[in-house]
């Protein structure tokens, strides 16, 4: 398959690489808005559906350089001053920019609101992919996965979730009632060993992951790993490790009481712990090292990056013998007094045929009526969104994509300005732009916001830039049927050591008009999980921090072309001798690459304990400057839907609350004197109004 590049400079006033363009917009062209915003109508194809097209998705590399200029200074040109005037911009259209859209539209339902995102789809990480072979609709998630415990959203983040439509009985109901294929073929785990780390190639099956569970060590999960471990061709050390670690069950920190145990493992990472307290193989834990996906935690590059007490509030093994309180107890104050669960039952995740993709449909739906299609969670799903309709003059809510924010600034001083402008780079028409609005919101990346208001202070900048994304890659590959899946007997494929460290095959819920694969004989998504190795620097005693940014550099190195070639490479040697064949079998291959991924928090082997505490980096970082209010994941430190939610309820309130409606919507107040509400008469004389203040 081959990815044709198109051109991205158009002519626009962009300097990428050390090399400038002179800008083609002068002074004094006018542009209208509809001009302005793309809207060509055409049937959905791979090549012109954002959700269909492959390749490098995700920060596709056209939306990444434009980024990287803006952040280098090398964008030049005159901006065209458009004829618009907005109650409210949103500088990004992720689950935090749609949602600071609807919160601001829900408390004042006339405001005229614009959207700006660089990218040519809407959702952020949020993003939906879409496959047809042969007929057959496939979807999945371009990032986020699901409504993670949709109970511990707050009250305003469950009402966006009701009135967008989402209903969870309904998708439980369905969810409940789904034929596993998978399990009535009785499919099992495996792992692949390669003849590069290993001297031969070798697919071991009945891998016992799936089954073992790190709370107790029972004879037959000890008896299942004996049988996996005899039959692979890891070292005699590296077996006698592994089956200590996900099989023994001992103390290996005793005469200490359980305060005691937890001080110290705050303060060792987990592959110290594995090493020098439990004494497993360096074997062993060179295998658990290797394995993993680059997707361990928000706040960890890796196991080395990896408080010991922190892998075991994850579920991590080695932990059975130490009489450790359960993760439940930890956050109801029974080791951290005052710090208790809001909600004691969090809910059973809610994950939509294309993730969280489907959330931003119907936020969009809610937004943009014209967009999409039906009025129901279920007929969305395999609706098709008109992106012509998302950005045209009459909609009181306009999604403006593929247009990346250059500049937001105030008209004036911030303390006193009465509105601010956004400068931004529009790719279609190769033009830069100008809009007015009386506030905005920062609903993009904290360390993209100190570039785009240069103006903030200090402090806050420095806060912001602390707030550094980990990488992340989502891919998937569309294939004709899951026959060698079958006959191999595996539903799911660990592959430590090599470019993707597992391949399963994507299962989703059938939901409205979409149905999932039902049979071998179908065709169905495959998932691969890109190596840590690339996504991270284990090993070389860097910082979380430090191992993403050298993982993104490393990550944006990769052509799509290395992508395919070790794609195909890797399920010919996986999967050939169940009979798959790459040249015919693979239809489409989308690779969902995000620089900037995971919302990062604290971590208590390198960071300071910021709970509670004002001056906790993101917390500086999101504070609110004149009309420009921050929502975004990274406000909370945590990479959560519902996060993103309640960042922009705050920031929305911010804006309403501090700035539109300082006084309350009548024509007097205490606070201050030039506050009269657009709707008060001004013919109506002093005296009169006071008379009506004290009748009222």
């Amino acid at each position: 398959m081959q990815i044709t590049r198109r051109d991205f400079l158009d002519g626009v006033a962009l300097a990428v690489g050390g090399t400038a363009v002179a800008s083609a917009v002068g002074l004094g062209e006018s542009q209208s808005a509809a001009a302005a915003s793309a809207d060509a109508a055409s049937l959905p194809t791979a090549a012109t559906y954002p959700p269909m097209k492959e390749g490098l998705r995700g920060f596709d590399p056209e939306t990444t350089e434009a980024g990287h200029a803006v952040r280098d200074g090398k964008v030049s040109g005159a901006p065209v001053d458009l004829d618009e005037k907005y109650d409210l911009v949103v500088v990004g259209a992720g689950m935090a920019g749609l949602s600071a859209a609807y919160f601001y539209r829900k408390q004042i339902p006339n405001a005229k609101v614009l959207v700006l995102d660089g990218c040519d789809d809407f959702g952020g990480h949020a993003r939906r992919n879409e496959f047809n072979v042969d007929g057959h609709q496939l979807l999945a998630n371009g990032g986020t996965y699901a409504i993670w415990y949709p109970n511990t959203y707050t009250p305003e983040g469950k009402q966006l979730l009701n009135d967008i439509g989402v209903d969870f009985d309904r998708w439980y109901k369905a969810a409940d009632a789904q034929p596993d294929p998978v399990a009535k073929l009785n499919l099992r785990p495996a792992m692949f060993f390669s003849k590069e780390t290993h001297g031969v190639d070798q697919l071991v099956t009945n891998y016992p992951n799936a089954a073992f569970s790190p709370d107790s060590a029972p004879a037959s999960s000890q008896q299942r790993w004996r049988e996996f471990l005899s039959k692979t061709p890891f070292s005699e050390g590296a077996k006698a490790g592994l089956l200590k670690l996900y099989t023994e069950k001992k103390d290996y920190l005793p005469g200490l009481s359980v305060e005691q145990k937890i001080q110290r493992l705050q303060k060792m990472s987990y592959v110290d712990y594995l090493l020098k307290v439990a004494d497993i193989h360096p074997d062993a834990v060179a295998h658990v090292t290797s394995d993993g996906t680059g997707q361990s935690s928000n706040q960890t590059a890796g196991m080395d990056t990896m408080s010991a007490w922190y892998a075991y509030r994850r579920r991590e093994f080695g932990f059975v013998g130490l009489g450790l309180p359960p993760a439940a107890a930890i956050a109801d104050g029974a080791i951290n007094p005052g710090v208790t669960n809001l909600t004691r039952d969090p809910g059973k995740h809610v994950v939509f045929p294309d993730g969280n993709g489907g959330v931003a449909r119907l936020l969009i739906r809610w937004l943009v009526p014209d967009a999409l299609p039906g009025s129901t969670m279920e007929d969305s799903v395999a609706a098709r969104v008109n992106y012509a309709a998302l950005d045209r003059p009459v909609n009181p809510v306009r999604v403006r994509l593929s247009s990346t924010v250059l500049r937001v600034k105030h008209r004036g001083d911030p303390d006193s300005a009465r509105e601010v402008e956004v400068t931004y780079f529009h790719k279609p028409m190769g033009k830069i732009y100008r809009v007015r609005s009386n506030a905005a919101v920062m609903a993009c990346f904290h360390a993209v916001v100190p570039y785009l208001c240069p103006e903030l202070p200090d402090a806050q900048k420095k806060a912001l830039h602390w707030a550094v994304r980990k990488p992340l890659v989502y891919t998937y590959v569309a294939v004709r049927n899951w026959r060698a899946f079958q006959k191999l007997g595996v539903s799911e494929i660990s592959c430590p050591n090599m470019f993707f460290t597992s391949v399963g095959l994507v299962q989703k819920v059938s939901l409205g008009g979409y149905r999932d694969s039902a049979n071998p004989d179908e065709p169905i998504l495959l998932s691969l999980l890109l190596s840590n190795s690339i996504l991270e620097a284990p090993g070389q005693g860097l910082s979380p921090q430090e191992q993403w940014r050298a993982g993104r550099a490393k990550l944006l190195s990769i052509s799509f072309e290395t992508f395919e070639r070790n794609i195909r490479s890797q399920l010919a040697r996986v999967l050939g001798p169940g009979g798959f064949d790459p040249a015919r079998d693979i239809v489409g291959i989308i690779i969902n690459r995000w620089g900037h991924a995971y919302a990062t928090g604290a971590n208590e082997l390198y960071d300071p304990d910021w709970t509670q505490r004002a001056d906790a980096p993101w917390v500086v970082g999101r504070r609110r400057f004149g009309r420009i209010t921050i929502s975004n994941s990274d406000a909370a430190a945590t990479c959560l839907t519902q996060a993103a939610f309640q960042q922009s309820s705050r920031a929305v309130n911010e804006i309403i609350n501090d700035i539109i409606r300082p006084t309350f919507d009548f024509h007097y107040a205490e606070r201050d004197t030039l506050c009269y509400p657009d709707t008060w008469d001004p013919n109506i004389a002093p005296d009169d109004a006071k008379d009506d203040v004290k009748g009222a």
